[in-house]
């Protein structure tokens, strides 16, 4: 079918160790004429509906794709149902902005490949109401900043309130975690995974394979996986990218029961599939919390 309509934003990384730049604007010389797949393939990428942003790598070897404001009194967005709400507002639904950062992964040299986080702004707390009427504070939209961690005057205007006065729950913000083609995971990279709710990583290979088949293939295999879950604190692990022989009930089992021996039972471990949908709770997973309420 021809696509009669595309409007797109390309977010392009600049720099790393095996950067490749795509279009006039971004390639270098050591990527003259060879043939560029992406706009070959898709020449709707040169229309004028396609926007394009470079971000420069920072400091510590990561990429900052969006870095929302920190939430303030004065901070406010309007929703689509015309209710002006803090930004953190989880009634935002997909208007809610979020941290989203990369770094590089190593796959195979002169092949740029990237891992990325996503992670929500701290949600909202819950508050004790009747320890905010006690303070001076009555139901208002000094809650909602309360909430948020953001102390306030009293109604009557002689003191302050703070949020350890009032808050009974505190959440974590929740993070997801995409691992795309790699043989090895750097340390930017792995820092930004630390403690992530969920954690996707390929499971092309299996420990059987050996190392060499590691460094000349560019992918990891299941036990590497779980390892690096259980190593940077991952709650969930939804391993993909299976070999090409990966199929059967039988076969798929031994990929999971590889992953777990590497794990170590630190992680949930799961075979990720097309269009799978994982649902993290607000505050994220404490898989120790529910295990210890189950024991008494």
């Amino acid at each position: 079918s021809k696509m009669n309509h595309l409007n797109v934003k390309v977010i392009e990384l600049v720099g790393g160790k095996e950067e490749r730049g795509f279009g006039s604007s971004a390639s270098s010389s050591s990527q003259r004429g060879r043939r560029n797949v992406f706009t070959s393939h898709y020449p709707e990428i040169q229309t004028p509906l396609v926007t394009r942003k470079f971000l420069e790598q920072n400091d510590d070897k990561t990429w900052i794709i969006d870095a929302p404001e920190p939430v303030t009194a004065d901070s406010q967005v309007v929703g689509r149902d015309g209710f002006a709400r803090l930004p953190n507002d989880t009634n935002l639904g997909t208007e809610r902005r979020l941290h989203i950062k990369a770094a590089e992964l190593d796959h195979l040299s002169g092949v740029q490949t990237f891992g990325y986080v996503v992670e929500e702004q701290p949600p909202p707390g819950t508050i004790d109401k009747e320890k905010a009427v006690a303070l001076g504070v009555k139901p208002s939209k000094k809650y909602g900043l309360l909430k948020c961690g953001i102390s306030v005057p009293n109604d009557d205007g002689t003191g302050e309130v703070h949020p350890s006065q009032v808050l009974c729950n505190v959440f974590r913000p929740r993070k997801f975690s995409l691992l795309a083609d790699h043989r090895r995971v750097p340390p930017p990279m792995a820092r930004l995974c630390t403690n992530s709710d969920v954690v996707v990583h390929e499971a092309t290979l299996s420990k059987k394979d050996g190392v060499d088949r590691i460094k000349t293939r560019g992918h990891q295999n299941a036990f590497n996986a779980g390892r690096f879950a259980q190593m940077l604190g991952c709650k969930v692990l939804a391993l993909n990218h299976f070999g090409g022989l990966a199929f059967g009930k039988s076969l798929m089992t031994d990929i999971l029961s590889e992953a777990r021996d590497g794990n170590r039972g630190a992680s949930q471990i799961m075979a990720a599939y097309d269009f799978m949908e994982i649902g993290v709770p607000r505050g994220g997973f404490n898989f120790d919390k529910k295990e210890s309420s189950d024991s008494q």
